[in-house]
């Protein structure tokens, strides 16, 4: 009977010392860093402040996140590349708004970091209306020639006073209360717009890179290089924030391409 007690307290101590183990396994787990998600690009869109963004005319407009550290893109024309791309509510993993074929026009409207690009295209159903969605920024065809389609945001319809009774568009109107006519509101006095008049075209909006030709002309300080007036550039410094200095159809011009 004594010679049977060291060897129970052997398998007494194995016992305990296998317990042990299995308690202290999941303290010697390694711990996830805290920051591992930083390199994660989905994490970084989904933590990115968003702001509220309407106006473009575009009928989905309200279902696409907008970034409040976006660059904005004046509606500069590009073509979607060889292997097409999936516009999306918010870059990366975002909901599909729309399937864009390899050669479908698009208007950039904004960029954010080198995460997506924000476009606007013509609604694949046919109806005439316009979307946007974000795509990825290596969907563009950078050797394609220039889209035989410009993507033209919708304008807004003009307002005009309550007082007055608009006529034919261009035609003098009248006062409800004068007998006296007077100019159209909404006319101007500069040259139509197409017409070749000899007056310079006025200046486009800052930061825009590319805006249609108008009768053979550009602004002072534009050119024409693919199809568009685009902004004169000799080093990166004279463009906007965001983009560089290029050559396009042998014209040194400001580009958003990277």
């Amino acid at each position: 009977m004594e010679a049977g007690r060291p060897r129970a307290l052997a398998l007494s101590f194995a016992s305990l010392v296998l317990a042990a183990s299995f308690v202290a396994c999941p303290f010697l787990k390694k711990k996830p860093a805290p920051d591992a998600g930083d390199d994660d690009p989905t994490a970084a869109v989904a933590d990115a402040a968003t702001v509220a963004a309407a106006g473009l005319g575009a009928k989905n407009e309200a279902n696409v996140l907008r970034y409040a550290r976006e660059t904005p893109i004046a509606n500069e024309p590009a073509v979607i590349g060889a292997d097409g791309a999936h516009a999306r509510n918010f870059p990366g993993n975002g909901p599909e708004v729309a399937f864009l074929p390899k050669g479908t026009a698009v208007a950039k409207i904004a960029q954010y970091f080198n995460t997506g690009t924000l476009v606007m295209f013509d609604d694949p159903s046919g109806d005439g209306s316009k979307l946007i969605g974000w795509v990825s920024p290596r969907a563009f065809d950078v050797a394609a020639p220039a889209p035989t389609k410009v993507i033209v945001p919708p304008t807004p319809p003009r307002i005009t006073d309550a007082g007055v009774v608009t006529k034919d568009a261009g035609s003098a109107t009248a006062d409800a209360g004068s007998t006296t006519p007077v100019k159209d509101a909404g006319a101007s006095p500069a040259a139509d717009a197409g017409g070749g008049g000899g007056g310079a075209l006025p200046q486009p909006p800052k930061g825009a890179l590319a805006v249609p030709v108008v009768g053979g002309k550009c602004p002072d300080g534009w050119t024409v290089a693919e199809q568009m007036c685009r902004r004169k550039c000799t080093a990166d410094g004279d463009c906007p924030r965001g983009t560089k200095c290029a050559s396009k159809s042998g014209q040194k011009v400001c580009t958003s391409d990277h």
